[in-house]
Parts: structure tokens; sequence; C-alpha cells
């Protein structure tokens, strides 16, 4: 016991940086490393529990859907990151994964709060274009164009290209189309409202001209008294 304590009182003695520097012996070296990456034909050996320990998304990576299979992110941002990892290390069905959390958050959020968000969708757009998530891209381009009122507000709408705004314009909702026969209808519903009042004024008026010559031409009897 006194043996452990000891163990325990000169490692909370030792600083920060003689961690840092124990770490650095085990960089791009294959002793005791348990997975590698290879990048650009080059392989790079690492050690998962620094991956974990140091990395977020590494941790949701190697913890949960490499022992569970599945994979629950911490917000759509982390969820990209992850994604882009996948994508890295061709995990497809990681990818998946977070393709279906991105959109299943997306949808669930009211209108209030997509037009109120921090969350840049055309920039989401853009990584899911160039990390090849062709499910993603193309549900965020549909989803755009189905909110054009709230997208179309915001600054990142002018970063979509020449070819994504033209789809997002034919596929718009509200369309063109749909606002100019909702203000038409508008307009006569506004018309046929100022006419009915109208009418009702001149009913009005017709009725108590009616009841004033019913009045006049009332014979006045008389009474016992006055006969």
């Amino acid at each position: 016991i006194n043996c452990l304590r000891n163990c325990k009182t000169y490692q909370a003695r030792k600083p920060l940086w003689f961690y840092n520097t124990s770490l650095k012996f085990f960089l791009n070296k294959p002793m005791l490393a348990d997975v590698v990456f290879e990048i650009q034909g080059t392989t790079v050996p690492a050690h998962r529990a620094i991956l974990v320990a140091r990395c977020e998304v590494m941790a949701a990576m190697f913890n949960e859907y490499l022992y569970t299979d599945s994979c629950c992110p911490a917000g759509i941002f982390q969820a990209m990151c992850l994604l882009i990892c996948a994508e890295m290390y061709q995990v497809s069905r990681l990818q998946h994964i977070c393709e279906l959390f991105i959109i299943t958050q997306l949808q669930s959020m009211p209108s209030r709060e997509l037009a109120s968000m921090n969350l840049d969708i055309v920039d989401l757009l853009k990584k899911a274009k160039f990390h090849h998530s062709d499910c993603l891209s193309t549900w965020l381009l549909h989803f755009i164009a189905t909110n054009y009122l709230i997208f179309s507000q915001k600054p990142e709408f002018q970063d979509l290209s020449v070819e994504e705004r033209s789809f997002v314009e034919k596929h718009r909702w509200p369309s063109n189309m749909y606002l100019k026969q909702l203000a038409e209808y508008r307009k006569y519903i506004h018309s046929r409202k100022c006419r009915c009042l109208v009418i009702k004024e001149a009913l009005i008026q017709r009725e108590e001209k009616e009841a004033h010559r019913r009045e006049e031409n009332i014979v006045k009897i008389p009474t016992f008294g006055e006969v």
C-alpha cells in the first residue's frame, strides 16, 4: 500500500511536459502500435489509446463504432468530422451512419431554429461533396431548395456554385408560381371582403330608408279622448 501511495505521489509531482515528451517516444514507431494509417502510399503506425485520449473523433470511431457497430455523435459538427475520417479510412458503413445522423438532426429542426442556427449548411454541402458523400450532398441540396425562404436570406447562400444555384432555383419551395398565385388569391379575398363591406353598408342604408318611409306612412289613429 505504501508503495502504491509513493507511486501516486511521484506521478502527481511530475510536470505536464514529462508526459508530453514521454508520448513523443512512440511517435511514428511500430513498437506497441495497434493501428496503421496508410497516407499517400506511406504507412504510419499509431496507438489507439493515445488517439482516443487526444481526439474525440477518434474516440467515437475506435471506442464506439469498431466495438459496437453503432455510433451516436454529440452533434452535427462531430458527425461531419467523423464522416470525413470514415471516408479517409474507407469505413463506408460508419460514413452512412454519420450521413443518416446529420439528415435526421436537420429534419427534426423547426423552421425557427433553422433560421437562427449558426451552422453553415452550404459548407456542409461542399464538405459532403468533397468527401464523396453523395447521399448527404444530394439531400442537403434538396433541403436548401425546400427551405428556400430561410436559406436564401443567409450570406452563405451566395457561396453556392452556378450549378447548385440553378438546381435550387429550379426546385425551390415555395416556387415563384406558388407565390404569384398566393398573392393573387390574397388580393382576390381582400377585394371580395371590401366589396362585401360596401354591399353590407348599402343594405343597411336601404333598410334604414325603408324603415323611415314606413314610419312616415303610418296613419295616426286618434284616441278616445281626442275624438
